[in-house]
C-alpha cells in the first residue's frame, strides 16, 4: 500500500473503525454558525474546482466576516478542492493543467485571507510556503 493509498484510508476510519470523514466531523463541530459555514465552506471549495478566483474571495471575505476559523476555511474549503482535482487528475479526468489552475485561485484566496487577517487583526500565522518550478 503506497502513501497516498494509506492517507486516504486513514482520512476514513476513526478510532471505533467506522467510516466517518474527518472533515464531516469538524463540520458537525462548527456550533450553530454550521449552516454559513458549510455554505462558506462549500464555496471555498467549488471555486478551485471551477477555477474562480472571484468566488474564492467572496468565500474569504464572508468567512472573515462571519468570525470563521481561517484554518477551518483552508482545510476544509481549499485544501478539500485541490484533493477532488487530484483525484480528477488521477482518474485521468483533467489534465495536469488544471491541477495548475487550481493552486492558482488557492494561492489568490490565501493571500486575500491573509491581508483581511492582517487588516482585522486576527491572529493568523501561516508557516511554510510551497515553492514549484515548472
Amino acid at each position: 500500500m503506497d502513501y497516498l493509498q494509506r492517507s486516504r484510508r486513514q482520512k476514513w476510519i476513526n478510532s471505533n473503525g467506522r467510516g466517518i470523514s474527518t472533515t464531516e466531523t469538524r463540520i458537525d463541530n462548527m456550533g450553530p454558525e454550521k449552516p454559513l459555514f458549510k455554505k462558506i465552506i462549500e464555496k471555498a471549495r467549488e471555486s478551485v474546482l471551477n477555477f474562480d478566483s472571484g468566488e474564492a474571495e467572496s468565500a474569504v471575505r464572508e468567512a472573515v466576516d462571519a468570525g470563521m476559523d481561517p484554518v477551518d476555511l483552508i482545510e476544509l474549503g481549499f485544501i478539500e478542492g485541490m484533493k477532488e482535482m487530484g483525484d480528477r487528475f488521477e482518474k485521468g479526468d483533467v489534465p495536469l493543467l488544471h491541477i495548475f489552475a487550481a493552486s492558482r485561485i488557492v494561492e489568490k484566496g490565501l493571500s486575500l485571507l491573509k491581508s483581511c487577517a492582517m487588516e482585522k487583526k486576527l491572529d493568523l500565522r501561516m508557516f511554510g510556503n510551497i515553492v514549484m518550478n515548472a
